[in-house]
């Protein structure tokens, strides 16, 4: 085998390792969803006003911080683009016990009556090695049509991660909902 070839056959196995990582890096919910990887350029580390996360986000979108005694959110939305073709993406940290128990789906599926939606799709998949649970629901707001896609992990006795994304419009729904979690995976926790 000439030096060429040998060559071709490092660049060849060095394209499927760094695909294989790539694949690799995504979340047990992101590989449930069937999301294809998607890289994000121009990115800029966001952290929470109680400095507890920080998350990579397209540096043109806007952003808004909020906390109080007991969570501390980032709120970012891609304002270029039509609400119907980007989404809406709301992650807190927060203070409190979550379980995922009967009384958990309890208070989820009060709330999600109180805001007209309906759960298509959820599961149990870990988010970031630890215990989760996510959904997806459709609904109506704002005389919209929408779907929510929500994550809650447990990161310790005391503490939790939650997120939403909300996607208006009929659209691009699975692909939409890929893109939020693909930046909630760029998530890293300070504690």
């Amino acid at each position: 085998m000439n030096c060429s070839n040998k060559m071709k056959n490092i660049a060849f196995y060095g394209l499927i390792f760094l695909l294989i990582s790539a694949c690799s890096k995504q979340s047990e919910i992101a590989k449930k969803m069937n999301c294809s990887p998607i890289t994000y350029k121009n990115t800029k580390q966001i952290t929470d006003f109680n400095k507890n996360f920080t998350l990579a986000i397209p540096s043109n979108w806007k952003t808004k911080l909020y906390f109080d005694n007991y969570q501390s959110e980032i709120f970012t939305a891609d304002t270029i683009k039509q609400l119907s073709e980007t989404f809406i993406l709301a992650v807190s940290y927060n203070l409190g016990v979550l379980n995922f128990d009967k009384d958990f789906h309890h208070r989820k599926d009060s709330v999600l009556k109180a805001n007209n939606l309906k759960i298509i799709d959820s599961g149990n998949q870990s988010f970031q090695s630890k215990p989760s649970f996510w959904y997806v629901s459709k609904g109506t707001k704002n005389n919209f049509e929408y779907h929510r896609f929500t994550v809650m992990t447990k990161l310790s006795e005391n503490t939790y991660f939650s997120a939403y994304s909300e996607i208006y419009g009929n659209a691009n729904i699975d692909q939409r909902i890929c893109e939020s979690i693909s930046l909630l995976e760029s998530i890293q926790f300070l504690e």
